[in-house]
């Protein structure tokens, strides 16, 4: 599944590395979430970027189909309060305060 994920490699091996690590991330977050938006904070993109990796990388919108069905079949719970404040980034928790303020 990894090799369906990201170009294949040239000079620039680590960028190529780090974004493979990322999608992944990404992945694992929006099955734990089933929010793009959500696990793009806690990846650390821009929202967008990982709708640019589906349009774009063979494989990853079945990967992106797959976690979004495993995120269904998760039970519901306020993942806000679950997380332990110490954990939480940055980005993380401006998002969560962004989702309290409006």
């Amino acid at each position: 599944m990894t090799d369906l994920l990201s170009p294949p490699h040239h000079n620039g091996h680590r960028k190529f590395t780090r974004r493979r690590e990322r999608q992944m991330a990404f992945l694992k977050a929006l099955g734990e979430t089933g929010s793009v938006a959500h696990a793009s904070a806690i990846v650390d993109v821009d929202r967008t970027t990982p709708y640019t990796w589906r349009n774009t990388l063979p494989g990853f919108a079945s990967a992106w189909e797959a976690a979004l069905a495993e995120a269904a079949a998760r039970p519901r719970r306020r993942a806000y309060f679950t997380m332990a404040p110490g954990r939480m980034n940055d980005r993380q928790l401006l998002y969560v305060m962004g989702k309290f303020s409006r």
